[in-house]
């Protein structure tokens, strides 16, 4: 039978027992595990966010990050974003390579690409696509990047400088596009947008080192669009760019020849971009002069951008044809000339590109007094293209030159074109020739044409008389009858030959004549001297006598 009085029923006061060793175990398995899991987290890396268009070639535990071929991160999940407008790509970075993951670093996937530069990314076939990191020069950090679509422009941090480009849409320009120098690549496209507000196309091109101190104030640029054929006043000419150029087009620049290059530009200058050469060439003289020309004939084959010549040399520029047709100056004061506006530029005519604007139109105010004018003139033959041509007219001289102004512009005298003062010679020839009497000339002609028509009739008929004259046996037997006297001829010539007898018979008859005149000279002397010596004798003559010697 169980106790139950109060003795039994009161506690027992003692000391309290120790903790029980077997607790250690499971603190120290505790504090292991929160090593573990602190060394593994410290071992995995850094994790990033990645934003990209699309994932193609991207798989989660497969696709690495790299620098340099070397593997510093793996991406771990590939999800959209919350908005459904892109991709989001969640890696993980090595411990040793967190400090690359600054601002300005750039990702770009590496898989088989066809560009400019040929085919790149082979190895990725077998391998699979990867995410290329290059490091950025900046000290802030950040775990959010954006995956580009293209790999950037400047590989490897190379240096270089920035220009902004604004040009049209016909001058659009693709990302990689090359940038060339005298057909040298030193750059490229690294962005290109539209500006739907204003209607033209922004580009962006990087120029790598060194040749960024081409980049000047006075650099133009334009666009590279294959073989570039002109013909037109000034010619024909043919622009052939290199074979890059060629197939995927491209930007240009340089300078104007006769004009410094100018001091270098900082990054990020904007510059407009021109449709050529030509275009860029001719913004390079933005001094000028503004004239008109009131042209009174046909403008046909005159056209924007067509030279204005000073014998010869290129001083200026047509800008529009007409120019303000519809002014109501046009149709009151100048008979509905065409006016035309041109620009002067001395610019082209100075050293160093740049003149004095008023000294030069103090001087074309001179000229304009002694005779200068302006003509259309054909540069091209088959094109029918116009050039203004100025030149110095000696009979303007005369006349006192009144300036005058159309839309506040001075207007510079033109003369009739070359074909129109042709027209005007042969329409003044026929006037003369209108009011010529030609009646009596005409019927001279008649009297002439009559007299010429009984002349020949006179002629034929003596024509035939002499065929009848010819036609006679006689006649035809003349030839055979001079043939015979000339034979005969021919023989009488041979009988008076040296060799002949009656030569011979007459050469020795000859001299004994010559004998017989010497034999009777000494009678022929006396008669002369005594005509009666035949019937007396002759006087004997006295002796002579000698001659005394001298005296001493």
């Amino acid at each position: 039978m169980t106790d139950t009085s109060d003795d039994n029923l009161l506690a027992r006061v003692g000391k309290q027992a120790r903790v029980s060793p077997i607790w250690i175990v499971p603190i120290v398995a505790l504090l292991i595990g929160c090593w573990l899991i602190y060394d593994n987290y410290t071992r995995a890396g850094k994790q990033i966010t990645l934003s990209m268009s699309n994932a193609e070639g991207i798989e989660a535990g497969k696709t690495k990050i790299k620098v340099h071929s070397v593997d510093i991160g793996l991406v771990e999940q590939v999800k959209l974003s919350e908005d459904l407008g892109h991709i989001q790509v969640i890696a993980r970075i090595a411990p040793d390579a967190q400090p690359l993951l600054v601002k300005d670093t750039q990702l770009w996937v590496v898989k088989p690409r066809i560009g400019l530069e040929g085919i790149s990314g082979l190895n990725t076939v077998i391998s699979g696509a990867y995410i290329q990191l290059q490091p950025g020069k900046g000290h802030e950090e950040t775990d959010e990047f954006t995956v580009l679509d293209q790999p950037p422009i400047s590989l490897n941090g190379a240096g270089g400088v920035h220009i902004n480009l604004i040009g049209t849409v016909g001058n659009a320009l693709r990302i990689g596009d090359p940038v060339t120098y005298q057909g040298l690549r030193v750059g490229r496209v690294a962005s290109a947008t539209f500006d739907p507000k204003q209607r033209k196309m922004q580009h962006e091109l990087f120029i790598e080192q060194p040749y960024d101190v081409l980049i000047t104030e006075n650099t133009r640029f334009w666009t590279t669009v294959g073989i570039d054929l002109k013909l037109d006043s000034e010619g024909f000419k043919a622009s052939i760019p290199t074979v890059e150029s060629l197939i995927a087009g491209g930007v240009s620049f340089g300078h104007a020849d006769n004009r410094p290059m100018g001091k270098p530009v900082a990054s990020e200058t904007t510059f407009e971009l021109y449709a050529n050469e030509e275009a860029a060439r001719q913004q390079t003289y933005d001094q000028y002069l503004e004239y008109v020309l009131l042209v009174d004939d046909t403008v046909r084959g005159l056209s924007s951008g067509a030279p204005v010549e000073f014998r010869g040399l290129r001083v200026g520029t047509v800008m529009q044809v007409p120019w303000k047709f519809n002014s109501p100056a046009r149709k009151q004061d100048f008979n509905y000339a065409i006016p035309v506006l041109i620009h002067l530029e001395p610019g082209r005519l100075a050293d160093s590109g740049k003149a004095d604007l008023n000294e030069w139109k103090s001087r074309l105010g001179i000229m304009l007094k002694n005779g200068l004018h302006a003509t259309l003139k054909s540069g091209n033959l088959l094109t029918g293209s116009l050039f203004v041509d100025l030149n110095m007219d000696k009979h303007a001289r005369k006349v006192n030159y009144k300036a005058q102004t159309f839309e506040g512009l001075p207007v510079l005298p033109t003369s009739a074109t070359s074909l129109a003062q042709i027209e005007q010679k042969l329409s003044d020839l026929l006037d003369k020739l209108n009011k010529l009497n030609v009646e009596p000339v005409l019927s001279g002609l008649d009297k002439n044409l009559q007299q010429s028509e009984q002349t020949l009739r006179e002629i034929r008929a003596l024509s035939q008389q002499v065929n009848q004259f010819v036609a006679q046996p006689e006649f035809q037997q003349m030839p055979a009858n001079l043939n015979q006297t000339m034979q005969e001829l021919r023989t009488t010539i041979k009988g008076l030959s040296p060799e002949s007898p009656a030569y011979q018979e007459l050469s020795s008859t000859l001299q004994r004549l010559e004998k017989v005149l010497r034999e009777v000279q000494p009678l022929v002397r006396t008669l002369n001297e005594q005509p009666n010596a035949i019937l007396f004798d002759r006087k004997p003559g006295n002796d002579p006598l000698p001659l005394a010697p001298a005296t001493p």
